[in-house]
């Protein structure tokens, strides 16, 4: 049995980027980082090798996982996990690999390699999950240096490889939405919690009422506050809401702001900046806009109009 690869590598080592070419040796790989406050971060590295390597350096104990999708067979390589042998069978070009970063996983290889790396943290996935109104996951099925035939994950591996390689204007959002199909398609191939079978199109009666409610009488009403009220997440809620009312929650709350703002216009000396704070507006100038958009008016051309 061979002994695991040797010196321990400090805590908060990440695999993706710098970090990760470090563990075997490498110069600084083409990688791209996706981060939101929100749901922490994924990101997708590109490590090509054309010489062995001797053996990996650990990374420590990361609460993610990685997809990789590799590009070259790998005939020759051992696999540890917490410094244990995995059987491994030949690690063939186009296929997908999981690597649970909690069980330090660490690898020899003795000959070339090229894959693409996704990295995909459980907090990441499970805040892409709470958002999405799916379930949240503990685990990605997988078998160690058992590889399978993901074609979604080796397009989105293909096309992660050739943004990073030609980039231009808006390659970063392309590749931040290569990540988020990457996080969607792992939530829902390797998951132990599956997306729901069907999902509500629209709010009940109650909810669009109760919702309605809150922004009639709360000009600054927010997401997470109707959400809340109607039991949905942030995103489900917005969804249902346009699907039920034809439009967005922030269209009806503005909408409902110009409403005031009219009948205090036509029946109040208040000034523009006195109503725009009345009506939830942050300004005079935001209401002026907003007014024009709605009415086709300025406020003031509204009130020499229509006043009495």
């Amino acid at each position: 049995m061979s002994d695991p690869p040797g010196p321990q590598r400090p805590r908060g080592a990440r695999a993706y980027g710098t970090e990760f070419a470090d563990c075997f040796a490498m110069p600084e790989p083409p990688t791209h980082v996706h981060r939101s406050l929100r749901r922490g971060l994924l990101a997708v590295t590109e490590l090509r090798f054309d010489q062995p390597i001797e053996q990996s350096t650990s990374l420590g104990y990361d609460d993610a996982f990685l997809a990789s999708v590799f590009l070259k067979d790998i005939v020759d390589h051992e696999c540890w996990y917490n410094g244990r042998p995995v059987p491994v069978e030949t690690w063939d070009a186009g296929k997908t690999y999981i690597f649970d970063l909690r069980q330090d996983p660490r690898a020899l290889v003795r000959g070339p390699s090229h894959v693409v790396h996704f990295y995909l943290p459980l907090v990441s996935l499970n805040a892409f999950a709470d958002q999405n109104d799916c379930g949240k996951v503990s685990e990605l099925i997988h078998k160690p240096g058992i590889g399978g035939d993901d074609s979604v994950m080796r397009h989105l591996a293909r096309a992660a490889l050739a943004s990073l390689r030609t980039p231009h204007a808006t390659t970063g959002l392309l590749l931040d939405e290569i990540l988020n199909g990457a996080c969607a398609h792992a939530l829902g191939r390797y998951g132990t919690t599956r997306f729901p079978a069907t999902r509500a199109a629209g709010l009940s009666q109650s909810q669009e009422h109760r919702a309605k409610e809150i922004m009639s009488e709360s000009m600054d009403a927010s997401l997470s506050e109707l959400a809340r009220e109607c039991g949905l997440s942030v995103t489900h809620f917005t969804r249902a809401f346009r699907h039920s009312t034809g439009v967005s929650p922030h269209r009806w709350l503005l909408g409902q702001r110009v409403g005031k703002a009219k009948s205090l216009l036509e029946r109040s000396d208040l000034t523009l900046a006195e109503i725009a704070t009345l009506c939830g507006f942050s300004s005079q100038s935001h209401l002026t806009a907003a007014f024009k958009q709605h009415a086709g008016l300025s406020p003031g051309r509204w009130r020499r109009t229509f006043k009495p």
